[in-house]
């Protein structure tokens, strides 16, 4: 309760000698009412160094909800309500509950700006859950520098954290590998696991998460004792891949990388068979569960090899997969665990700066360490605002069935 000051002001001046006694007891009655008003209000006031509490802390969510990668967008943000659900009936945050504003941006970067501001002028939230959409990661990145809203997502471009001049952007932050180390993982583990020497690469080259995937990949390669037999390309929307497909299985190469999206991943295995390429594939984690299910035949992808961000079996995620499974009346994919994770991420640097203001809760993002998600133990640089010590998880799918390898990190990684 806040009292005016220039009431508060005329209520404490002197009464003057020259009123009547019917008003000096007027004056002194008001005097009294004000000063009971202030009483009151100290009582209420929150105590010094506590935050203020009024009402929820709103957290925005920005995912592809009926688009294209609406499979990985409502996932995240599955993840991110069973976070919001668990951490409310615990009593919530600095003593407020969370609450959940949600766009679905259909994965249109125009429709993710649009979002933003609405999250940051109209609904006044304290930070966003990002998608794990590269595109639209980097389409928001310069406006949140000075809307100031800090978005934690899943965008592994290294654009997306990072500015030109190498400074981070400040309210913008990675929670799981960048497209550099993730791509490092994967062509070490084809080098040093399958014994791959020359490698084929196929991917959009009008998407940034793909384009982003690409050049590390091939750098490793190349530095590491392997080659780069061909790399073909193609453009989003694009549905027509035999001739790339083609030329791969010409090449020599004795594995082929696929940084690529869902759908046309599932195209791609379709025409692979057709033009009888057989050799194993290098794929992400657009080909973890639960891709298999979209696949016309399961057996389409027998000898893809998966880096995901966690173990099946490692415990942390059984609890709350079954919570998930509970909920939502389905088995939670990758992406729900990365929602959950990033939730759980902002309200650990809620809890560390005391506050729900954004700026505050930027700069406790910067200083994450070891907080213990069902992807990892998180610790985010303050240097790119990209997570640092993870590693991925390796399967093989066979039959329809996701076999875990194990954990995979390059050498180069552990120093």
């Amino acid at each position: 309760m806040e009292l005016n000051r220039s009431a508060w002001q005329t209520a404490v001046q002197p009464v003057p000698d020259d009123v009547s006694l019917g008003q000096r007891e007027d004056e002194m009655k008001r005097i009294a009412f004000v000063v009971a008003l202030a009483t009151v209000a100290v009582f209420l006031a929150p105590a010094s160094g506590q935050p203020e509490v009024s009402g929820p802390i709103k957290i925005g969510v920005i995912q592809d909800l009926s688009g294209p990668t609406s499979v990985w967008g409502n996932a995240v943000a599955r993840g991110a309500e069973l976070a919001v659900e668990e951490i409310n009936t615990q009593g919530g945050v600095l003593g407020r509950q969370l609450e959940i504003v949600k766009y679905d941006v259909q994965l249109n970067p125009q429709e993710a700006i649009t979002a933003y501001n609405r999250l940051a002028d109209q609904d006044r939230v304290a930070a966003i859950v990002g998608p794990p959409i590269s595109n639209i990661g980097l389409s928001i990145a310069p406006i949140t520098q000075s809307k100031g809203i800090p978005v934690v997502g899943s965008f592994i471009d290294p654009r997306a954290t990072s500015q030109e001049n190498g400074q981070p952007w400040t309210n913008m932050f990675l929670m799981q590998p960048s497209s550099v180390q993730y791509s490092e993982i994967i062509a070490d583990f084809a080098l040093q696991e399958l014994g791959s020497k020359t490698i084929a690469i196929m991917y959009d080259q009008s998407n940034a998460f793909s384009v982003s995937l690409v050049e590390p990949f091939r750098a490793y390669v190349n530095s590491h004792g392997g080659s780069i037999a061909i790399e073909v390309s193609y453009r989003s929307g694009d549905r027509e891949f035999r001739t790339q497909l083609g030329q791969i299985a010409a090449s020599g190469a004795d594995a082929v990388y696929l940084p690529i999206y869902v759908q046309e991943a599932v195209i791609t295995l379709q025409q692979a068979q057709q033009v009888g390429l057989s050799m194993p594939i290098i794929g992400g984690l657009d080909f973890a569960p639960p891709f298999t299910s979209l696949l016309p035949d399961a057996s389409l992808a027998d000898g893809i090899y998966v880096a995901n961000n966690y173990s099946e079996s490692e415990p942390q995620l059984v609890a709350v997969r079954e919570r998930y499974q509970a909920k939502f009346g389905e088995a939670p994919i990758n992406k729900a665990f990365l929602g959950y994770d990033k939730i759980l991420l902002i309200v650990d640097a809620i809890r560390r700066a005391g506050s729900a203001e954004p700026a505050a809760i930027s700069a406790a993002l910067a200083q994450t360490s070891g907080v213990a998600g069902t992807t990892g133990i998180l610790t985010i640089s303050p240097d790119t605002h990209r997570p640092v010590g993870l590693s991925m998880v390796m399967y093989q799918i066979e039959n329809g069935r996701y076999i875990e390898i194990g954990r995979h990190v390059p050498a180069s990684h552990r120093q």
